[in-house]
């Protein structure tokens, strides 16, 4: 990743201001992010309401503290994405983070519809899993705590939309694990959130543009509450027969 992007003039102020913020929970003792947020959306969202615990969540990366979730700019996407699967559709998710991504894509699907979402860190699982509660969608989603690779090693079954989410120098190898493991089938969805300029996933989005096995489209968009250019990939796996991946 091109961190050192975040120090440009145009990034400067955002990443000061959480670079202070972090400092301050450092100092004070703060639980971690996840659960700040967590305990924030407890406190002020609607429970059985997926859309005003998303709005809530957006309203504490807004006015206390930066998260890296998704964020509201990409909600119509996902919901034209939605459009595109079948009514039961299955869903993999990679990062997990505050379980902001899972509601999302689970209120855009419909009842029908099933995440099954992958998380290494083990506070924002739990956070993850009190903000699905508090939306009414535990039964549609499933949360699995450990290393992506690892937990994808034992998945059984196919998805319809893959959603990457979470670190960058994963994407394409934990891609090829998913077709190994023939997690995904022909018309399957994969979506990379993060592969602009800063984030710079060139290995990833090499592969899904030029193996042959998958149609994509780029998306432009910023980083998540903030005007920083970021975009979002989406593939489209249309394999050839007896295909390989490299």
């Amino acid at each position: 990743m091109h961190l050192w992007r975040f120090l440009l003039p145009s990034a400067l102020g955002f990443t000061a201001r959480n670079a202070g913020h972090a400092l301050i929970d450092k100092i004070s003792g703060a639980p971690a992010r996840t659960t700040q947020a967590a305990k924030f959306a407890s406190l002020h969202a609607q429970p059985g309401d997926p859309e005003d615990v998303l709005r809530t969540l957006d309203r504490f990366a807004m006015e206390k503290r930066w998260l890296m979730s998704v964020g509201p700019e990409k909600g119509p996407l996902i919901e034209e994405l939605a459009g595109r699967l079948p009514p039961e559709a299955r869903v993999l998710e990679l990062g997990a983070y505050c379980g902001y991504s899972s509601i999302l894509i689970a209120r855009a699907l419909g009842p029908g519809s099933t995440v099954v979402s992958v998380e290494v860190n083990a506070d924002a699982v739990s956070s993850a899993r009190a903000n699905v509660e508090l939306a009414g969608l535990s039964g549609q989603i499933t949360f699995l705590h450990g290393p992506s690779t690892d937990i994808i090693s034992q998945l059984d079954g196919t998805f319809d939309l893959v959603f990457l989410d979470h670190w960058k120098d994963l994407y394409k190898t934990d891609l090829q694990l998913i077709e190994k493991r023939k997690l995904i089938r022909r018309g399957s969805i994969v979506v990379a959130d993060n592969v602009g300029k800063i984030f710079s996933p060139d290995d990833y989005l090499d592969y899904v543009r030029n193996n042959g096995q998958y149609r994509s489209e780029n998306r432009a968009g910023t980083i998540e509450y903030t005007s920083l250019p970021d975009a979002v990939e989406i593939s489209q796996y249309n394999p050839q027969p007896d295909s390989v991946s490299r």
